[in-house]
């Protein structure tokens, strides 16, 4: 199966898969009605219906049916330098296979479709963060380790 363009339809299972990939990086994504499907509701909405900087791609059937894997790009915007003077970049997230579709491919075919579309825009420098299970999928596409370590700064909500 080819990926295509996501839809507003498919933003239940979109969010079904954001789940699964919660689950498989160790997260409890909750119940079906926590506050932050709401929000992810709302947030792929926006950008599947308003964002030209950014796209979904999907393998499955028809629009609101069942979807077995996910993925997405968008561009990044940095300072200017010498080898980017733009300062754009892409970056990859949300790349999930449920898991009765895994070993098929779908993975690949998607980090693929989405890097043409970011070299369709010219941008030519892309990221992403993997998860031990996905390294495999982004080194063979390509993707190396990057130059500089990843660092995290995460600071507790303030409290109600």
């Amino acid at each position: 199966m080819q990926p295509r363009k996501a839809s507003t339809a498919d933003i239940a299972e979109l969010i079904r898969l954001r789940a699964v990939a919660l689950e498989t990086l160790g997260t409890d994504p909750g119940p079906t009605d926590a506050p932050w499907r709401r929000i992810a509701h709302n947030w792929f909405d926006e950008r599947i219906n308003r964002r030209d900087d950014y796209v979904c791609l999907v393998v499955g059937g028809d629009p609101g049916g069942p979807l077995h894997a996910c993925g997405m790009a968008w561009v990044t915007y940095h300072l200017p330098g010498p080898r980017w003077p733009d300062g754009r970049r892409g970056y990859l997230d949300g790349i999930v296979t449920d898991a009765p579709a895994r070993g098929r491919g779908h993975a690949r075919r998607i980090v693929d479709e989405l890097v043409g579309w970011l070299h369709g825009a010219g941008i030519h420098y892309v990221q992403l963060h993997a998860s031990e299970a996905g390294k495999p999928v982004y080194e063979a596409a390509g993707f190396v380790t990057g130059r500089y370590p990843g660092m995290d700064l995460i600071t507790a909500p303030p409290t109600r």
